[in-house]
């Protein structure tokens, strides 16, 4: 039972992370960033609450709980330069351009 206790802790500490950083990028979302991209964040911060009260209703997190809140986790920490200064990077405001990758127009 001390095993599942320890991948509880460990699981609800990922979690907290996911969703303190989720919550600060949609904190720091303007009125034009694309409705997809804030609820990618609103979905992290309904998973993230999800997976760490898991244990309330019987079910115990144990390596695959884990190691998807630590991918989710690793993932969010990765794109944290394209966050710098608090703000939505320019592809979560605006639609992508259709390029092909030698510059010429679709």
């Amino acid at each position: 039972m001390n095993e599942l206790y320890l991948f509880a802790l460990a699981n609800a500490a990922l979690c907290a992370c996911v969703l303190m950083i989720s919550v600060c990028r949609l904190n720091g979302m303007h009125g034009s960033v694309l409705l997809r991209v804030r609820s990618e964040y609103a979905g992290y911060i309904g998973a993230a609450v999800l997976s760490a009260l898991q244990p309330w209703w019987g079910e115990w997190p144990q390596w695959g709980s884990v190691g998807m809140a630590s991918a989710l986790l690793l993932g969010l920490l990765c794109s944290s330069h394209a966050w710098h200064g608090d703000r939505a990077p320019a592809v979560a405001t605006d639609r992508g351009d259709l390029r092909n990758m030698d510059g010429s127009a679709i």
